[in-house]
């Protein structure tokens, strides 16, 4: 069955936007209608980051979810249109902490309005996604949803107490990026199943997949620091390794690294002492040691693990969809 569905894999973002084109309609007039409620400026900001907000996965998993179990009602909408306020202030505090000066190859909001505004809008993003979260009527889904956000703020936490330290544990890495990136998209599948009407074993389902999916998504989002698709990100190449980041490459490297090589990683990621020519013998380390293939590899790991939770739920073409954004995922490392 594997096998039949992965020939069928192609372009399965494409296909679901197209399946679900009303639903993802209607989910922006209600990011519209929620904005246009603020202040101008809290309005200006959110605007300015959700149209640059890519291919709006989150909320597509939500609508995706709900879609298999054929609810295409009003309440997967707003809690795919919470998913996306929840995502959009991440992205609001982060540019901040990360000083960043680009999301997707536009200007961040902290480099127009400063990082003042940028986090109280981030502050007001999240408070409205709760709103959203209570009108659905299902204390699971907010339960859910809530949850996922706490997690994230702490994995927010954990990243900073990682950051500089490349002898970082791989088990540390994963717990950072589980609550920081694939909480999110686990509670956005999860929630789309829950008010849907989904079983217990189907929302658990939908929680592996979307979780195993988020890991393989950070690792591929990591191993995009290091080369030219890059730009389809919107940022430039290197920004992490210039910052001190510590992702997976870094600590694969560090582990296969020489003393002199260790060195290297000392005197560039812990105490950012970089110069022109450092990124470049980064990535003559990164190669000797074949750190992509084995970060690919263990992408690939979760996005089996993923793909494998999605033969618990209803055989329609939205899991086939699901099945092949999976495979998909890791085609932006390539």
């Amino acid at each position: 069955m594997n096998k039949i569905i992965k020939e069928k894999s192609r372009d399965n973002v494409i296909k679901l936007h197209k399946a679900l084109e009303q639903s993802l309609h209607d989910v922006d007039k209600e990011i519209i209608i929620r904005l246009d409620k603020s202040i101008p400026l809290i309005n200006d900001i959110g605007k300015h980051l959700i149209k640059a907000s890519g291919k709006r996965l989150r909320p597509l998993l939500t609508l995706a979810m709900a879609a298999q179990f054929n609810d295409y009602s009003k309440n997967p909408k707003i809690l795919a249109a919470a998913v996306e306020f929840i995502h959009t202030a991440t992205l609001l505090h982060d540019d901040v902490v990360d000083e960043s000066y680009l999301r997707r190859g536009k200007k961040t909001a902290n480099m127009i309005w400063g990082n003042e505004f940028s986090v109280l809008a981030g502050d007001f993003l999240f408070a409205q996604s709760f709103e959203l979260m209570v009108e659905t009527g299902s204390i699971k889904a907010l339960s859910c949803l809530a949850t996922a956000s706490c997690k994230i703020t702490q994995g927010e936490f954990q990243q900073m107490q990682i950051s500089n330290k490349p002898d970082t544990s791989i088990e540390k890495y994963f717990e950072v990026i589980g609550k920081k990136t694939a909480e999110l998209f686990a509670a956005s599948c999860e929630s789309g199943v829950i008010v849907a009407s989904g079983n217990v074993k189907q929302q658990k389902a939908a929680y592996n997949y979307g979780y195993n999916l988020g890991l393989a998504f950070q690792i591929v989002d990591d191993l995009m620091d290091f080369n030219n698709n890059s730009n389809k990100m919107g940022k430039n190449l290197g920004d992490d390794f210039k910052l001190g980041k510590v992702t997976l490459p870094i600590i694969l490297a560090w582990k296969k690294s020489n003393s002199s090589e260790r060195k290297f990683w000392v005197k560039t990621i812990k105490e950012l002492k970089q110069e022109t020519s450092d990124f470049s013998q980064a990535l003559t380390i990164l190669n000797k040691y074949n750190i992509f293939d084995e970060c690919k590899n263990k992408a690939q790991e979760f996005i089996s693990i993923a793909q494998q939770a999605l033969f618990k739920l209803p055989n329609t073409k939205f899991k086939e969809y699901l099945f092949g954004l999976a495979d998909e995922s890791i085609e932006r490392s390539k």
